[in-house]
């Protein structure tokens, strides 16, 4: 065990006494909670589907949507250029918090620009696209109920030089210009009828403001100011839609305002504007005056929305038709609680729409650590859930104290299988050269990416590189790019040279989870992999990160330069580092399947801090490894922010921010990645990843070269590597034992049941969910009810398991009277467990004793859960956007964060 895991050990024995406290916590977390709702398939829709695929061309239109297009003129001056363009959008009904696919033919190339001082990439023919909200599309003010300008006025706005400054604005120079006040104006109206500037001005203290800031801004506006097109006229981006739960500003979903728009705007080579208020360019060959209306071949200079510019009138409308937000289950529905795995956030999304309908009741679904969640379903408090999603069953040895394991002794519990999916290594990848679409990992390279053992991933300050490095091999110094690693290159023959720029890495936490554990179980199944965690150099001479090897090992010793005051010495002094056990002795890191992603190099940054006067920035604190590449909340959160580029990390200082003291300084955000430099990687669930269009990694089987990925082929072949937990009928993936041709981060899901605290009532209505969402359920499709992408169905074993669990579970009849009870917990039915798997005897203590060990089995105490069937625990999101933002709240059942708190660092 880890320092890191030791500390979470500690906190949890600690806060024993508060799980009460955190049952309730679930409860007051899943009243707030809204319904769920689909997901998105970034594949064309399956057979038997009716497909919501919607294309609409600029000129002559005959699609459903001629209808909300603004005239085409032939006179006018872009008519020759645009006259050929057709939009497709891949789905425009069922829409959530997703990504949809966005394509273009029949356009010019992309051109940009580099001359008369003019630079951007993104100069000529390309799209912009948002998203609007206002009932007429061709109202005269249809342009106000837009989500553009959220970039302008802000530094790290993701921007660059994509394109020209004055086109992430909603007004022209002119009305800009504080100093020049202007009557005119673009303002933003909200759905709940406020109207915002679209100008900034100066506040009482002669601060420039942008009051669109407080509704969206570069990390949560969905404007695409630059979407590429490719030589041959053709091309595509993916457009993130938000519901009312991400974007309450818009509306969408709300109430009976379902349907809202995706604006997609051409720009060409022809000047659109009026002069300055249009866009600031000047025109050398005129003297330099601003460019004039209609001039040809012109830089694309001016806000879209802006109608100071014609470049609005070229819009092409398509309709979204989005799923209704909020609590769409009938008034006075029983509520059952569910708490639990990340893994059925999409799943819960569509299924929960469907059961309020047919099973008449809510089943508020609030995402949990793993582990937790598994002791909150023993719990005994009249708040607490009765159903969890994991993917292991209750463990007397992952228990806490002895009263929690005679709990779970006198506790009957029923499991049941109810998904299969996979933990995603997703990735966004744009360079210059284009989206990158194919990477290769394998456990070696993930092994070093967790670890922090390349240049890229320690917390780094430009004063003084050398020393930010310095207790990284030399090796691994010598890396300044992931694709400079030959293991990188090995795995990636054909596009390595293609990945420019280094990934920041998305990892959810600081809370466990059951999809991390197999994340950690994949690795240590390579040989290759355990002996670089264990020190041995790999191939070409690259080592561990000295702070993940064990205490006490020779190697586990870095330069330190900073002294007991945390102030710079020039000359380092050696200190020892490394991973211990909760006794203090030294741990292994690749003897210990971890449920967290620690962090554990404790690196500060900048090592100098020099005052402005000694030619510094001025900072007053430093950051670690965990500013440096923040956790996110969850696996959903995880894929948003991959999609989004944005790594979070707060590493620019800006000497006016007011830190949580109140004073002047602090680090604040990096921004979004810019375009042609685009790399994240996160660790996310394949629902998620498909939900936000990400390309996920294929990864290498463990002792082999075969590479995998996370399809329906991979996942049902992986299917054939199912091993026993600690009860033996509860089985996982075992990627030790994957064939060459499975996906090595499957995993199964149950629904845990806690027969003993549950009504009679309660119990039936369990059983009725449980039959809906094995059977309809797994029904693959974009339909409310149906199984969303990323999912694979139950396999026919796994559904008579699930009915059998079910069945069980509705004839169940409880004890009269807690003296009339069994010694040992019985079984509730046979399932798919063999009847002498019910028995407490010697035999089956063995046989548990020989099963997986996730989590930790303690001989004799589990034994009397190997008769129960199974039930997977549902985790869920609220639906949507809204799902985000409270799991970000309720990750960890508000609770974790406490617990698990100090993962991140030894």
């Amino acid at each position: 065990m880890s320092k890191t895991t030791h500390r979470t050990a500690s906190a949890r024995r600690g806060f024993a006494a508060m799980r009460l406290v955190s049952g309730m916590l679930v409860v007051i977390g899943l009243a707030g909670m809204v319904n769920a709702g689909g997901l998105i398939s970034a594949q064309p829709a399956a057979a038997g589907e009716t497909s919501s695929q919607l294309t609409v061309k600029w000129s002559g239109d005959s699609s459903p949507a001629s209808k909300y297009q603004p005239a085409r003129g032939t006179t006018s001056a872009h008519f020759s250029e645009f006259k050929n363009i057709s939009i497709s959008v891949f789905q425009t009904t069922g829409i959530i918090d997703q990504a949809v696919r966005v394509s273009v033919t029949g356009f010019a190339g992309t051109r940009s620009s580099t001359t008369s001082g003019i630079e951007a990439t993104n100069a000529k023919n390309y799209l912009q696209a948002m998203q609007c909200w206002g009932d007429d599309p061709l109202a005269s003010d249809f342009n106000q109920t837009c989500e553009w300008g959220g970039r302008y006025l802000t530094e790290n706005n993701g921007l660059g030089n994509s394109v020209i400054t004055d086109n992430a604005a909603r007004v022209g120079p002119l009305d800009v210009d504080t100093a020049r006040p202007t009557t005119h104006d673009v303002p933003f109206r909200t759905f709940g009828g406020t109207t915002v500037s679209g100008k900034p001005y100066l506040d009482k203290s002669g601060t420039k403001q942008y009051d669109i800031l407080n509704y969206f801004g570069p990390q949560t506006t969905n404007e695409v100011t630059s979407a590429r097109i490719g030589t041959n006229g053709a091309g595509y981006f993916d457009f993130e839609t938000q519901s009312s739960y991400q974007a309450p500003h818009l509306g969408c979903g709300t109430g009976t305002h379902l349907r809202c728009w995706l604006v997609v705007v051409p720009r060409g080579t022809v000047f659109g504007g009026d002069g300055e208020k249009c866009s600031g360019i000047l025109d050398p060959a005129n003297g330099y005056d601003p460019y004039t209306k209609g001039r040809p071949n012109s830089v694309q200079g001016g806000s879209p929305v802006n109608d100071q510019c014609d470049y609005w009138n070229n819009r092409i409308v398509v309709p979204l038709d989005f799923v209704q937000t909020g609590n769409t289950c009938p008034v006075g529905s029983a509520e059952v609680q569910v708490i639990g795995s990340q893994l059925m956030v999409g799943a819960m999304a569509s299924w929960q729409p469907s059961l309020c309908k047919t099973v008449k009741n809510t089943f508020s679904f609030a995402t949990n650590t793993d582990s937790i969640a598994r002791a909150q379903l023993i719990e005994t408090g009249p708040k607490s859930p009765n159903i969890a999603f994991s993917g292991y069953p209750v463990s007397s040895g992952e228990l806490q104290t002895d009263e929690e394991r005679q709990v779970l002794a006198d506790t009957t519990l029923a499991y049941a299988p109810v998904a299969i999916s996979g933990v995603s290594i997703a990735f966004f990848a744009e360079f210059d050269g284009g989206r990158q679409e194919k990477l290769n990992l394998s456990p070696r390279l993930v092994a070093k990416l967790l670890t922090q053992s390349y240049r890229f991933t320690v917390p780094s300050n430009s004063s003084d590189p050398s020393r930010n490095f310095a207790h990284l091999g030399a090796v691994n110094r010598t890396y300044n790019y992931l694709n400079q690693d030959p293991d990188f290159r090995a795995l990636n023959p054909e596009n390595w040279n293609e990945f420019t720029a280094n990934p920041a890495i998305v990892l959810p936490g600081p809370g466990g989870a059951d999809a991390i554990r197999q994340v950690w179980r994949w690795i240590l199944a390579d040989k290759d992999a355990v002996a670089f965690l264990d020190g041995t150099v790999d191939p070409w001479g690259m080592t561990v990160n000295p702070y993940y090897l064990p205490a006490k090992n020779p190697a586990a010793v870095v330069p330190w330069f900073l002294d007991d005051q945390k102030a710079f010495t020039e000359t380092p002094t050696s200190r020892e580092v490394g991973l211990r056990n909760l006794d203090g002795s030294p741990q292994r890191l690749a003897s210990v399947v971890l449920d967290t992603f620690p962090k554990n190099d404790e690196s500060l940054v900048p090592l100098k801090i020099l005052t402005v006067a000694q030619g510094g920035a001025g900072e007053k604190s430093r950051f670690d490894s965990i500013q440096y590449a923040p956790y996110t909340d969850n696996l959903l959160s995880g894929a948003l922010q991959a999609f989004r580029a944005i790594p979070n990390s707060k590493t620019v200082w800006d000497g006016t921010k007011l830190n949580a003291a109140g004073d002047a300084g602090d680090w604040v955000s990096s921004g979004a990645q810019l375009p042609g430099a685009k790399f994240m990687i996160a660790v996310t669930d394949s629902p998620s990843a498909g939900r936000y269009g990400l390309n996920t990694a294929g990864i290498q089987v463990p002792n082999s070269s075969s590479i995998v990925n996370a399809d329906t082929a991979g996942m049902t072949k992986a299917l054939s590597a199912l091993e026993p937990t600690t009860v033996p009928s509860i089985k996982q993936i075992d990627p030790a034992k994957v064939g060459l041709d499975g996906y090595p981060l499957t995993m199964i899901t149950y629904a845990g049941v806690n027969l003993s605290k549950a009504t009679a009532d309660a119990r039936k209505v369990i059983a009725q969910m449980l039959t809906q969402v094995t059977s309809t359920g797994q029904v693959s499709g974009t339909a409310t009810g149906e199984l969303p992408a990323g999912y694979l169905p139950l396999t026919a074993e796994l559904v008579a398991q699930a009915d059998s669990a079910a069945k069980s579970i509705a004839e169940y009849v409880a004890p009269e009277t807690p003296a009339q009870a069994p010694a040992t917990s019985r079984p509730v039915g046979s399932g798919s467990v063999a009847q002498d798997e019910f028995t407490t005897g010697a035999t089956d203590i063995e046989a548990l004793a020989t099963a997986a060990p996730d989590p930790v089995v303690a001989p004799g105490q589990d034994a009397i859960q190997a008769g129960r069937t199974e039930i997977t625990p549902t985790d869920g999101f609220a639906r949507n956007g809204i799902a985000l933002s409270m799991g970000v709240g309720l990750a960890g059942l508000l609770f974790a964060p406490i617990l698990f708190r100090g993962r991140g660092s030894r």
